[in-house]
């Protein structure tokens, strides 16, 4: 398979899993290797985009989709559909209006632009009939029977229905008259949360100044973009004016020695977020960590390497409670150090490390507070003694078990598991390591997801039935595993608590649908059997004909000359 396709398929599967900044990734690595991209790579590049909440670079991907693929539908569609979301109908009118004038008659998706006609009829119909009842009610509110309801309402209540809008929304209602500028610009209430996020270019220092200014220091949240050069200056500031602030939210740039100054000024921030346009490093992590001690909860999806990378985290976060980090080039040697200096950590996210390490054993780090723990591309392994307290284990990508020698337990699966939830998507670890990782579950496992297990057989997937882990197990995920009827047949009277079970792309018959549906005490809400190729279309029926059950199967082609199965 072509490199590129292999990527795209990589990207399609992250997005399928809402995983959107690994998708985001995979499709950025296609689309640099071609010179002119795929179609098809740029409308998931652009509903990866359109997921993230990046509608405007959604946009610019789906305007390359009709630059160069002019006579395509998709590029038009996807435009569309993004100016509608950014409240521009009437330039997405003019796009699917251009886009029926170049879509050629002979294209595979003809029905799409008869579709797009039809759409835009209707769109334009529309537009006009809300014109139309627009001009209507400025008629019937003549200048005689109109009324501020700034004088007519409340202050209480008035304030009250200003609450409901957002910050842009309350901006735009600044141009309305004088006395409403007046009006809301004396509400500090109404500009606690500061949204930058929307803005189409860059935004003054004065401006930031004025609506910080507006809450008279109360702005408890501030999300930012686009700065331009003053950034260096705007976040000590914002600190400094602002007291009580407790969510900062940057999504682009590279704010570094900014952040750093700030993280001395700020009292009272417990939740710091860097997107992933906005590239910081390990070092600035580590300073802005280190002296801003009220943090709660910190995320950063780009930290590039430093030079003091070894050197870090030399210092405690006693009340840091949840840690995300995606990695960029960075090496895993910064995990363990890491880790020592956060016990209070409850919610752990580690993506992309470069190089092996392993997450620490207790008897070196106490770890009794963490219950969520994330890695993603983790080049590295894990020990179920370093896991005592973790409730959601999320695992994919690269990384392997510890063998159980190494931790000196005679008895594999004799230690106790606290595990709620375990998701692993193409586990590479083997059916004793899977025992190893869960343990003696004293009927705690509720979701188990192991989709395209690379070394589980058959026999090893009967072991995990015998040994009980299933029997409390609610929603159970073993597409593209080597699931066989005997497996079903084991698993359905043991699994009395399944309520979704996900048996996709496996060499199932009807013989399991039966066993999982015609069951007295079957409690199952979702059945996933799609890409089965062995099973027949009556039994589909049986199973869509059990009251209070979804079936998600592929459309199946009854086989000539082939023996019909009785379920009855």
């Amino acid at each position: 398979m072509d490199p590129c396709d292999q990527l795209q398929k990589l990207g399609q599967g992250a997005y399928r899993r809402k995983n959107y900044p690994a998708a985001l990734d995979f499709f950025n690595s296609v689309i640099f290797q071609e010179k002119i991209p795929a179609i098809d790579v740029l409308d998931n590049r652009a509903a990866t985009y359109e997921k993230l909440g990046d509608l405007h670079a959604a946009l610019k991907d789906g305007r390359r989709m009709i630059t160069d693929h002019k006579t395509s539908c998709a590029g038009y569609l996807r435009t569309g559909k993004i100016l509608q979301l950014l409240g521009k109908p009437t330039t997405a009118l003019g796009i699917y209006q251009y886009g029926l004038r170049n879509v050629s008659p002979d294209d595979p998706n003809f029905k799409v632009r008869v579709c797009l006609l039809i759409l835009y009829h209707h769109m334009l119909t529309l537009s006009k009939l809300l014109r139309r009842m627009h001009e209507d009610m400025i008629r019937s509110y003549g200048t005689g029977r109109a009324k501020d309801p700034l004088t007519v309402l409340p202050a209480e209540i008035a304030e009250m229905i200003l609450s409901y809008l957002d910050f842009r929304q309350i901006v735009s209602l600044l141009r309305v008259s004088a006395r409403w500028q007046e009006y809301l610009c004396s509400m500090p209430s109404l500009w606690k949360n500061l949204d930058f996020s929307a803005a189409k270019a860059s935004i003054p220092r004065s401006a930031i100044q004025k609506y910080l200014g507006f809450s008279r220091g109360n702005t408890t949240q501030v999300v930012t973009s686009r700065f331009m050069s003053q950034e260096g200056r705007i976040f000590p500031h914002i600190f400094r004016v602002c007291r009580k602030l407790e969510t900062l939210r940057i999504n682009s740039g590279s704010p570094n020695e900014s952040l750093i100054k700030a993280a001395s000024i700020a009292r009272n921030l417990k939740t710091l977020v860097l997107g992933t346009e906005c590239h910081t490093t390990v070092d600035c992590v580590n300073q802005v960590l280190r002296r801003c001690l009220t943090l709660t909860r910190a995320e950063f999806y780009s930290v590039n390497s430093s030079t003091r990378e070894r050197n870090s985290w030399s210092s405690p976060m006693p009340k840091l409670h949840t840690l995300t980090m995606k990695l960029v080039g960075c090496s895993a040697a910064l995990v363990d150090p890491l880790l020592e200096q956060l016990p209070e950590i409850g919610e752990l996210t580690l993506a992309n490390c470069s190089s092996r390490t392993s997450i620490p054993t207790p008897g070196r780090i106490e770890m009794d507070q963490l219950h969520l723990l994330r890695l993603y591309n983790f080049y590295g392994s894990v020990s179920p003694q370093s896991l005592p307290c973790v409730r959601v284990l999320e695992l994919e990508g690269a990384y392997a078990m510890t063998s159980q020698s190494s931790t000196g337990d005679p008895e594999p699966h004799s230690r106790a598991s606290s595990l709620v939830e375990l998701s692993a998507p193409n586990a590479s670890f083997r059916i004793d390591e899977l025992l190893q990782l869960l343990g003696r579950n004293n009927g705690d496992l509720r979701r188990l997801s192991l989709p395209h297990a690379i070394w589980l057989e058959e026999a090893d997937l009967d072991i995990l039935v015998r040994s009980g882990i299933l029997d409390s197990v609610i929603e159970l995920d073993l597409s593209g595993d080597q699931v066989t009827d005997a497996f079903i047949e084991l698993l359905a009277p043991k699994a009395r608590q399944l309520r979704s079970i996900k048996i996709g792309s496996t060499s199932i018959t009807g013989i399991s649908v039966k066993a999982l549906v015609a069951r007295p005490d079957c409690q199952l809400h979702h059945l996933d059997i799609r890409h089965c190729l062995n099973i027949s279309i009556d039994a589909i029926d049986l199973a869509r004909a059990k009251v209070g059950l979804k079936v998600l199967s592929s459309d199946v082609t009854p086989r000539k000359n082939g023996r019909k199965i009785r379920y009855e």
